[in-house]
């Protein structure tokens, strides 16, 4: 037989099992300080509108995807875009986010659309220093009304 009692060999099984969750656990990728520049609404534009720059200091994950998840998470907070707005995927190498159906579903009902899709288009561009960005709702072109929106965004300027 065991030349220990099986209760100790299960006992030292579950340590040994416990100590290796904590070890790879403590292996995933740090996060990294990273300066962020949120444009938010600016309601008060002489022109209609604009958007002014908040910048941050934020933890941000390594894994470009998840950067951009947290960057709409921000924009949420801040209140330029609705609840529940989330970012699915992002791809960097095409420029293409991905967003959820309750951001289609808000630029449905947004009184001004540009100052809703500006704080994000020049969030991402900014930070991930892009020239333009496609982005969908759950794969699907974004609709503002009747118009299609199948082409790349660029940078919304001040009005």
């Amino acid at each position: 037989m065991f030349p220990i009692p099986i209760k100790t060999f299960v006992g030292l099984a579950i340590i040994l099992a416990a100590a290796l969750g904590l070890f790879f656990y403590g292996k995933q990728e740090p996060e990294e300080r990273k300066r962020v520049t949120l444009y938010l609404p600016d309601l008060d534009s002489p022109g209609g509108y604009g958007f002014f720059k908040k910048v941050l200091e934020l933890h941000m994950p390594k894994l470009v995807s998840l950067q951009a998840a947290e960057l709409v998470s921000q924009l949420a907070y801040e209140g330029a875009l609705p609840e529940g707005c989330a970012a699915l995927r992002f791809y960097v190498s095409t420029s293409e986010l991905d967003m959820n159906a309750a951001f289609a579903e808000a630029l449905g009902r947004a009184p001004d659309e540009t100052l809703l899709m500006g704080s994000l288009v020049n969030t991402m561009l900014d930070f991930f220093a892009l020239d333009g960005i496609t982005i969908t709702a759950e794969g699907e072109a974004l609709r503002i009304g009747h118009i299609a929106c199948d082409k790349p965004f660029t940078f919304y300027e001040n009005s």
